[in-house]
């Protein structure tokens, strides 16, 4: 649903969070903007090597944060039945 400020209320909770010293770190981006082998990864069939996607990257990233507060990983855009059943 467009314009009904999906991306306004995670940015809230997030404030609201901090607020009570709760750090949360948030990456978003838009699945929209990138190709699906951009986004999940892909092999490569000449080498057969794995490249990974911008989430295999960004979990692998969040993963290393040696603390235990909240890491979100936001796919701000609208919902496309192209990358969500992938």
């Amino acid at each position: 649903n467009p314009g009904s400020f999906k991306s306004s209320l995670w940015k809230i909770l997030k404030n609201a969070k901090t607020r009570r010293g709760e750090k949360t770190t948030v990456v978003d981006f838009s699945p929209k903007a990138i190709t699906t082998n951009e986004l999940y990864g892909f092999v490569n069939m000449a080498t057969r090597e794995w490249k990974d996607g911008i989430i295999s990257k960004v979990m692998r990233e969040l993963g290393q944060i040696p603390d235990t507060h909240p890491k979100w990983i936001m796919l701000d855009g609208d919902l496309d039945a192209n990358w969500i059943e992938s």
